[in-house]
């Protein structure tokens, strides 16, 4: 079977006429694959690819991680400049490691799901690199040109490395490594 391709309709939106969108990624929040019809702009290469890149650190995929139980649903409402969107995410372990699965609709939908009830919100701004690495204002700051940080080679070495001064490494996990260790 192939994946539809962006826009194309998926049983939930040709039976019941909801729109949706799908991502899967890892820990990290690198996406492995993406497909929406509802409006949801994820981040894309300058190709228009989106496997491969990384999505802001406030969207449900990458908060499942960093639950209380990371294997239970994690449920959110994310607020972007493309409206609202409700979502629920859920680790599926591999063998090797986990990947979060999401699923999610728009705010109008969302009245048909379990989950619908929850106030954890996320409010990530535009689908850009910065938003991706989560950076404050102000960072890198003194440690701008400092570190040099290495990529850890991930079982998808043949895709298109995500775009970024280092491929690969979220920067700002390495400048909130820096200032915590900083004997300055």
């Amino acid at each position: 079977m192939r994946w539809p391709r962006t826009g194309s309709p998926t049983c939930a939106t040709h039976h019941l006429g909801l729109t949706c969108h799908f991502v899967k990624n890892d820990e990290a929040g690198v996406i492995y694959k993406a497909y929406e019809n509802d409006g949801l702009v994820l981040p894309a290469d300058a190709s228009g690819a989106i496997e491969g890149q990384r999505m802001c650190r406030q969207w449900c995929g990458r908060q499942v991680f960093s639950a209380a139980d990371r294997f239970s649903p994690c449920y959110q409402y994310t607020d972007t400049p493309s409206g609202t969107y409700w979502c629920v995410s859920h680790v599926d372990q591999d063998r090797e490691r986990g990947f979060a699965i999401t699923l999610g609709i728009t705010y109008e939908h969302s009245r048909w799901f379990r989950g619908r009830d929850t106030a954890i919100r996320g409010c990530p701004s535009a689908p850009t690199a910065t938003a991706a690495s989560g950076h404050r204002a102000g960072w890198p700051g003194a440690w701008e040109g400092m570190a040099w940080p290495s990529a850890r080679a991930h079982s998808h070495i043949l895709s298109a490395l995500p775009t970024g001064s280092f491929p690969g490494v979220d920067e700002t996990d390495v400048y909130e490594f820096l200032e915590r260790h900083d004997q300055g």
